[in-house]
């Protein structure tokens, strides 16, 4: 259930990382698009609203400057320099002297020329004599109102047409009075409302089709609103997309191979065996030994177990060949020996008559570890070196260099070497005469020949006579007919062990067997 489970969880992983980097490129891509346009924008806005707000200030200049003029209101002096400003001043239709709310003269000419005109209330006032009027009237023009400023006695009537703000390839923009929230200027323009719209939220937003931005003024109750289609946002939108796709695609086939490479090391076999290793998961088998010449039960091959819950349990060699190329055969081996004495220990303490051998690979003898792990595990408790026997394979000594000086303190110290698997290399007999064994264990492979039509089936009387000749104990791997036990006992064959007498059991199942055959 939990690999099941952290499967689930890998492939959610591995979606998250081939999707996730391409949604944030879409996303980032988007965010600096929106944000690049938004500034731009911004800034075409704030240039409509500057312009807008210097029409008024030179308005608003021009009316200082007459007012510091000590000339008669509504004279012929008064009249011409009035004249004269809405000459000078391209914006300006119409300079006025007012007083108590009525147009008394006008650059146009007195008022009894032109009708004395009353004014109405002003749409803004700053409260120091500045007010504005964004529809007033103008005597020639009552289809196109004008826009007023007054200050002191004197207002200004600018042409309505000088707020309007030309349209910028497919941008609009439009300056509005935060009175009514209508145009200075008349616009035929069918983005006037949602533009008022967003000019009263007082923010940029995508609405519709279109993206907006506000630009407010500090001094004077008027905004600009520019607007952008969505087309020409997209447009935008292009290069950033591309660019960031590509680097979204190269961060997410990162991450996916990330992703695959932890899974395949997360559930390669070292991973597996290094994890059940440490969770104490192995298990030892207890495969007996008996002796031919009485069929008693001397000992038993100690054999690791990897039983797992989703597949098969692992063959001893499959296992051992796993732990070599892995680098994990000492934390195997010690997990075997120390098992084995935690499990039949007392029964090697009351027989010491009762060997158990176990498998030695060619990092232990190269390391030195062993006798450590030897040491640790025996002193003390009761069991003697002589009854832990070590085997190793002729491959493992052909790695192991230095394993002829490791041996001979070994079998100094007491215990047995054997070699396992003798006649399957290439180098069998120049190694016996190398290094220090105690005995020969024939291998299955010729065990199976014996009365069968083999060429391999003369080799174990062959090898039989090296061992005596050698004087080396025998032990015979594979037996599995009756034949074949009474064969090897003629050969001098003393040990041996295999499916005849019992397949390899645990440690409560060993005892029952030992007690059969004591």
């Amino acid at each position: 259930m939990r690999r099941r489970a952290f499967i689930t969880l890998l492939t959610v992983a591995a979606l998250f990382a081939g999707l996730l980097p391409l949604a944030a490129a879409l996303y980032f891509s988007w965010s600096y698009t929106l944000r690049v346009e938004t500034l731009h924008l911004d800034a075409l806005a704030q240039q409509a609203l500057l312009r807008a707000e210097q029409v008024f200030d030179e308005a608003q200049s021009e009316l200082h400057g007459l007012d510091a003029v000590p000339d008669t209101p509504c004279s012929p002096a008064h009249i011409e320099r009035m004249r004269q400003i809405a000459y000078c001043t391209p914006f300006v239709r119409e300079i006025a002297y007012t007083r108590d709310g009525r147009i008394q003269c006008s650059s146009m000419g007195p008022g009894e020329e032109n009708g004395i005109r009353s004014l109405p209330a002003a749409d803004w006032t700053d409260g120091k004599g500045r007010q504005i009027w964004f529809r007033l009237t103008h005597p020639l023009d009552d289809a196109r109102p004008s826009v007023a400023i007054g200050r002191g006695s004197h207002l200004a009537l600018i042409h309505a047409s000088h707020f309007q703000v030309r349209s910028i390839a497919d941008t609009r923009l439009v300056v509005l009075s935060i009175t009514d929230w209508l145009p200075l200027a008349v616009v035929d323009e069918p983005l006037v409302s949602s533009m008022i719209d967003t000019a009263m939220t007082g923010r940029e937003h995508i609405q519709g089709d279109r993206l907006y931005a506000v630009a407010q003024s500090g001094q004077l109750p008027i905004v600009a609103v520019a607007a952008q289609s969505r087309a020409q946002l997209l447009a935008a939108w292009t290069e950033p997309l591309v660019m960031t796709t590509l680097f979204g695609v190269l961060v997410s086939t990162l991450m996916v191979w990330a992703v695959r490479r932890f899974t395949r090391q997360f559930f390669s076999p070292a991973t597996a065996l290094l994890a059940a290793i440490r969770r104490g998961e192995l298990r030892v088998a207890y495969h007996p030994q008996i002796r031919l010449s009485d069929g008693r039960c001397v000992g038993a091959e100690l054999l690791v177990r990897w039983p797992d819950q989703n597949e098969p349990v692992m063959s001893t060699d499959d296992l051992v060949h796993l732990a070599e190329h892995s680098g994990f055969e000492h934390e195997i081996t010690s997990r075997v020996l120390r098992t084995a004495i935690a499990e039949i220990g007392d029964l090697l303490q009351r027989r010491p008559e009762l060997t158990v051998s176990l498998n030695v690979a060619s990092h232990d003898l190269e390391s030195g570890g062993l006798s450590e792990l030897l040491s640790d595990v025996l002193d003390g408790n009761g069991i003697r070196r002589s009854q832990i026997e070590l085997e190793l394979t002729e491959r493992n000594l052909i790695q192991a260099g230095s394993a002829g000086l490791v041996l001979a303190q070994l079998r100094e110290a007491g215990h047995k070497v054997l070699l396992d698997d003798f006649g399957t290399g290439y180098s069998s007999l120049s190694y016996l005469h190398d290094l220090p064994v105690d005995a020969l264990k024939i291998d299955r492979a010729f065990v199976g020949t014996i009365g069968a039509d083999s060429p391999h089936a003369p080799l174990v009387p062959h090898i039989a006579e090296i061992a005596r000749t050698r004087k080396l104990q025998m032990v015979a791997e594979g037996v599995e007919t009756e034949q074949q036990a009474t064969y090897l006992r003629e050969q001098g064959v003393q040990i041996a062990q295999g499916f005849l007498y019992a397949r390899p059991m645990d440690a409560a199942e060993f005892r029952q067997f030992l007690a059969t055959r004591a």
